[in-house]
């Protein structure tokens, strides 16, 4: 008995556990739909965040990448029209060298005074003719050999070799040129085109530009003339912009002469011409306080070069003299 009634306790206790823990374990929903829909309604919410997410990096990337593109291919453009500009102007320039059957060109820029320094040099450029016929040159490198003339030298057969060197004018009034320093050296890599400061004296150029190509070669020294204020003939194409005042026109002529008829009425410029100096045109107009003026040298007669001594620049009915001293214009009077 006692046996029987064990058994029967024992098998309560189980029952009793078997409710207790059936009891602490949730039971799934009986709505079939419910747990249907929550479970759509979870993996939808995931896969649309997860869509816009993709959709929004994938579009962001694909705008920013065609922003860059576009933008890169406008630069790329217009430095590429820019630089074909230039290129298309140096290159007419030295077709144009070629054509005159020469290998290099020379253009005389103007009078920049013996006190300028390099950041004035390039302004003078800026300010010239020359920025708007070839522009190349307001980024020209300068080769400084000491003087107050602005020169340009391009070179068209890129074949030759160019140094720049000093040189002097010997007692038997020829050239003694200082070929151990160069100054410059262009082996045809690089730019075909430079600037070059020269000319402390108005009778004989301070610098050599010797040319080499193979087993041929010759040496240029840039000067003007004193006798028209031109570039001396030379084996060089001159591409100078002298004035747009000279012999272009009758009007043009004709202010050049009544300029000069007010210079020679100054008390100071007669002075010199009855000491047996003369006036001559420069063939160059310079701004002077912004006025235009049209510039003369006072001279003498040298064998048979005319060497200039004394500048004066006229406009309105204003004369200006040149103070080399100071390096500055002076009101001179009126005529």
């Amino acid at each position: 008995m006692l046996k029987y009634n064990k058994y029967i306790m024992t098998l309560l206790m189980v029952l009793i556990m078997q409710a207790l823990v059936s009891g602490c374990v949730a039971k799934p929903s009986e709505d079939s739909n419910l747990t249907e829909d929550k479970t759509t309604a979870t993996t939808t919410e995931a896969t649309t965040e997860a869509t816009t997410e993709a959709t929004t990096e994938v579009a962001t990337e694909a705008t920013t990448e065609a922003t860059t593109e576009a933008t890169t291919e406008a630069t790329t453009e217009a430095t590429t029209e820019a630089l074909v500009q230039k290129d298309t102007d140096l290159s007419k320039l030295q077709n144009t060298i070629l054509d005159n059957k020469e290998s290099v060109g020379i253009a005389y820029i103007g009078y920049v005074g013996y006190e300028a320094d390099e950041e004035g040099i390039l302004n003078f450029v800026k300010d010239s003719q020359y920025a708007d016929k070839y522009d190349f040159l307001c980024g020209a490198p300068l080769v400084n050999v000491g003087g107050a003339e602005l020169y340009a030298v391009v070179i068209a057969d890129t074949k030759y070799s160019v140094s720049v060197y000093r040189a002097e004018i010997t007692d038997n009034g020829e050239y003694s040129v200082n070929t151990d320093n160069a100054l410059y050296n262009y082996n045809g890599n690089g730019v075909d085109y430079f600037l070059l400061r020269c000319n402390e004296s108005e009778i004989h150029s301070n610098v050599s530009l010797s040319f080499k190509k193979g087993n041929d070669s010759f040496s240029l020294f840039p000067m003007l003339s004193g006798m028209d204020g031109q570039l001396v003939d030379g084996n060089y194409y001159d591409f100078s912009i002298y004035s747009d005042y000279v012999g272009s026109g009758e009007s043009e002529d004709k202010n050049v002469a009544i300029a000069r008829e007010i210079l020679l009425e100054s008390q100071d410029v007669q002075y010199y011409i009855s000491m047996g100096m003369s006036v001559q045109y420069t063939g160059q107009i310079e701004e002077i306080e912004g006025r235009p003026c049209w510039i003369f040298a006072l001279g003498t007669d040298r064998d048979d070069q005319f060497v200039r001594e004394r500048y004066y620049g006229v406009c309105d009915n204003l004369i200006y003299y040149y103070d080399s001293l100071n390096d500055k214009w002076e009101v001179l009077g009126k005529g």
